[in-house]
């Protein structure tokens, strides 16, 4: 048997062993390499699969990748029945010798060898290698074939001096290789790592929010590539942090594919690479988005064993990951990576413009995050307080009745100091309307029901209230956005009305008003309509109001 060009011959049991990084690229580490000879030696299909830790699982491990490969060599055309290698790679663990490791991977032979009999492929060859030593498991002579050396390359006729004359190399090992993105664990980072996941949770919890977190990173993405294209080789912590726990969102992963301009390419190879590193358990979740990142960094620069090696490890951690899989099939079947770099533009383009017009809407009405902000942590003071009064009362019915005309006069007060241009008010009052909306009787009599002239000064009043609904009051936000989203509707801007009342039911699924008035918007419904029937609800609302004088 030959290479294709004929000039590399392997033509005894110890060429067939060494024989392998060459044919792989790598030497794979821990694995079952198979492969199929073509018409010269080097053609047909190959394959790789890493062995679990885990003894127990190599059955298993085994039987699949058979029909892995028959399905792999199939698909492109090759028929097994004409013969295949099996490889068996592991080095010794503390306390086994080669021999006793030789002998732990001989069952993994006869598994494979089954399965690929059940498919009608024929095994040639089971070929162990143990610490640069081979077995040839077929031979049932004593002593023969079991533990000899690879041949030296001091040898001519060994497949190492051929392919030196040559001036190919046998490739790095699979442990080298993975160096560069296999996570190590930092027990500080990772401590930090879990408070900027929760962090990032609690931001996200709104679609404003996820808006308003995605476009971060998307920033933090730009000045990270900055940093490494000028030579840097770390980040700050809290900038490492974010980054990984940003790129859990598909869209930043699809700006990161797009940061793949030849000329960026090692900067960020050394990028994802570096973020990968840090992703160790419990986070190597994390890691998924980070290795297809860097495996599609890989795959541009064309080296294809470190893209399936990342792959791999991605793909093992979460099957489902599509993006990873795809990657993974497509340099399997030889497509482009620049068709998918195109796409991956095309798709970033046009979500930043939606990203850019839904930051802009919602910085109408979405409080800081920021808890140490300064006016942040006044708005959240006057909540506390006004919070703990509320709450503290036990009213009767006449006394809510009260409490909510009590609002409504409050409001309409306010709305003539925005009208008067004092769009503030004090936080004391602000907080009292808060606290005040959350009953829906006041909060339906406050819909707007007056003059277009009067709907500027109502959305900027509840903008202005809904962005004092800081952490931990978010949850008292979907009145104000409620009332939001009505004006926003009646001014005929069904897109900030939208985005408003899918805020409130991101912040409370259940709120009825919202989503009652979110489907209206989708199902084209006039809102004249239901003007109309709120100015009748209002009519009502005020003529009850001299009823009070009696109580």
């Amino acid at each position: 048997m030959s290479t294709p060009d004929n000039t590399v011959q392997v033509t005894s049991l110890p060429n067939l062993a060494q024989i392998l990084p060459y044919l792989l690229g790598h030497y794979p580490d821990d694995s079952i390499a198979l492969h199929a000879p073509g018409p010269n030696f080097h053609d047909g299909p190959t394959m790789t699969c890493p062995l679990p830790d885990d003894s127990a699982e190599w059955q298993a491990t085994a039987e699949h990748a058979a029909r892995q490969f028959v399905a792999y060599a199939h698909d492109r055309g090759h028929d097994l029945a004409e013969g295949l290698i099996i490889y068996l790679c592991r080095e010794p663990h503390p306390g086994q010798s080669p021999e006793e490791t030789a002998t732990l991977l001989a069952p993994i032979g006869t598994w494979l060898t089954n399965e690929f009999v059940e498919h009608r492929a024929n095994v040639l060859l089971t070929i162990g290698l143990v610490a640069n030593r081979w077995w040839a498991y077929e031979c049932n002579i004593d002593g023969c074939c079991e533990g000899e050396p690879l041949p030296s390359p001091d040898d001519p006729t060994s497949v190492a001096a051929q392919m030196t004359r040559l001036g190919r190399t046998p490739g790095p090992r699979t442990r080298d290789i993975i160096k560069e993105f296999r996570a190590t664990a930092d027990p500080a980072f990772l401590k930090d790592l879990h408070t900027a996941t929760d962090q990032f949770n609690s931001r996200c919890a709104t679609t404003a929010g996820r808006d308003a977190t995605l476009a971060l990173t998307l920033e933090q993405i730009d000045a990270a590539m900055s940093r490494f294209r000028d030579g840097a080789t770390t980040l700050s912590r809290a900038l490492t942090t974010q980054l990984i726990v940003g790129l859990q969102n598909d869209a930043a992963v699809e700006a990161g594919v797009a940061h793949t301009e030849d000329g960026d390419l090692p900067h960020a190879r050394r990028l994802w690479a570096y973020l990968a590193r840090h992703c160790a358990e419990p986070f190597t979740p994390e890691g998924v988005p980070i290795l297809t990142l860097f495996a599609f960094v890989a795959w541009r620069q064309g080296d294809l064993i470190a893209a399936r090696l990342a792959l791999r490890d991605a793909i093992t951690t979460d099957p489902d990951y599509e993006l990873a899989t795809g990657i993974h099939l497509a340099t399997i079947d030889g497509e482009d990576p620049r068709d998918w770099l195109a796409s991956a533009r095309e798709g970033h383009a046009h979500r930043l413009t939606h990203l850019q017009h839904a930051v802009e809407v919602a910085s109408e009405y979405r409080p800081t995050t920021d808890t140490t902000d300064t006016t942040a942590v006044r708005y959240r003071e006057a909540l506390d307080a006004a919070t703990s009064h509320h709450y503290a009362q036990v009213l009767s019915e006449e006394e809510r009745l009260l409490a909510r005309y009590g609002t409504i006069d409050i409001i309409s007060g306010a709305l003539a100091d925005f009208r008067n241009g004092r769009p503030q008010l004090m936080d004391e009052i602000a907080a009292r309307i808060i606290l005040g909306l959350q009953d829906p009787q006041a909060r339906d009599a406050a819909l707007s029901t007056g003059e277009e002239s009067d709907l500027p000064y109502e959305r900027q009043l509840w903008g202005y209230l809904a962005r004092r609904c800081v952490p931990p009051h978010t949850g008292k936000a979907p009145p104000l956005l409620t009332l939001l989203g009505w004006v926003a509707w009646r001014q005929g801007d069904t897109v900030t009305a939208s985005h408003v009342f899918a805020g409130a039911l991101d912040i409370y699924p259940g709120y009825t008003m919202a989503k009652l008035l979110l489907d209206g918007i989708r199902k084209q419904c006039d809102p004249a309509r239901l003007l109309a029937t709120y100015r009748d609800a209002a009519a009502e609302f005020a003529a009850s109001r001299p009823d009070l004088d009696t109580l």
